[in-house]
């Protein structure tokens, strides 16, 4: 897999938001030519796991209102207790944790369908069984949050996630799953944190997804 790996191995550089759309374009390239280093991105394996839930958030944001004029932003891999750090023109540096609720067993379960069949198809039918899965989604969702606001974070700013494209009609026409409910409780939740923002994947294309981010607090 070291070959595959290797797409990665700039991963953890500094980038303009420009060049970090360069690199995502020129990733994306490369797991199409490559089938292996695909089936092993759909698995988050190694450094493919940053990429997705790190690099791509912090891509998605450095598009957004809210990330300064050239400024540059660079993943940081490791342990620590922030994801990707944005480097201010004057040298200052802004850190950010990236946070989403993820369903390991099941986004296993669709890796692998892609990886041997070439497509998922949810098992959802029912209007019912999607509101029942969107509301685990959401309950879920601030469960995370809630951990997230226990910790200390004064140090950066948190960046959550939440994927709505499966369950979109639920999210429209039901309050209790709406964006408007979750953005609420993020606004009253407590964090320990210097900002809190809110990207919403909804099946649209990347920058109109980054200008809808979500400035909590």
């Amino acid at each position: 897999m070291e070959e595959q790996f290797a797409i990665l191995k700039d991963l953890s550089e500094y980038r303009t938001p420009t060049e970090m759309k360069s690199y995502f374009e020129e990733v994306i390239q490369a797991l199409k030519d490559d089938r292996t280093a695909l089936e092993i991105s759909r698995l988050r394996i190694g450094k493919f796991k940053e990429f997705q839930e790190e690099f791509v958030p912090a891509y998605v944001f450095s598009l957004s209102p809210y990330f300064p004029k050239d400024a540059k932003a660079k993943v940081i891999i490791g342990n620590q207790n922030y994801d990707f750090v944005l480097l201010h023109t004057n040298g200052i540096e802004e850190k950010f944790e990236v946070s989403s609720y993820i369903n390991g067993p099941r986004e296993v379960e669709i890796a692998r369908a892609l990886n041997e069949h070439g497509m998922w198809s949810s098992r959802l039918k029912s209007y019912e069984q999607l509101k029942k899965q969107a509301t685990t989604y959401i309950e879920e969702t601030k469960k995370n949050m809630l951990k997230k606001s226990k910790k200390d974070y004064t140090h950066a700013s948190l960046l959550f996630e939440v994927s709505t494209f499966e369950f979109s009609v639920i999210f429209h026409n039901e309050f209790d799953t709406s964006l408007l409910d979750l953005a609420k409780f993020m606004y009253d939740t407590p964090f320990k944190a210097k900002h809190v923002y809110l990207i919403i994947q909804n099946g649209d294309d990347i920058p109109t997804v980054a200008s809808d981010i979500i400035k909590v607090k």
